[in-house]
């Protein structure tokens, strides 16, 4: 038996389909990683920024700008 020749728009749509899919997957995974990224800066990072900002509010180095004598 002979094989059938593979038909041109057939696997242009096997082609289109793979293509789809690989946007599909690096999609899902991008958004994976920017939750991951949003999760971290939420548990991790702005707390810190938190707890630098009020020890230096509590040392008072926020008032360092000349006061305005009249």
């Amino acid at each position: 038996m002979q094989k059938k020749p593979i038909n041109t728009n057939t696997l242009l749509d096997k082609l289109h389909r793979g293509a789809v899919y690989a946007c599909i997957g690096v999609t899902l995974y991008g958004t994976y990683i920017l939750g991951m990224r949003y999760y971290h800066y939420c548990t991790v990072i702005r707390p810190e920024k938190q707890q630098a900002e009020l020890k230096l509010l509590d040392e008072g180095a926020h008032d360092k700008a000349k006061e305005l004598k009249y």
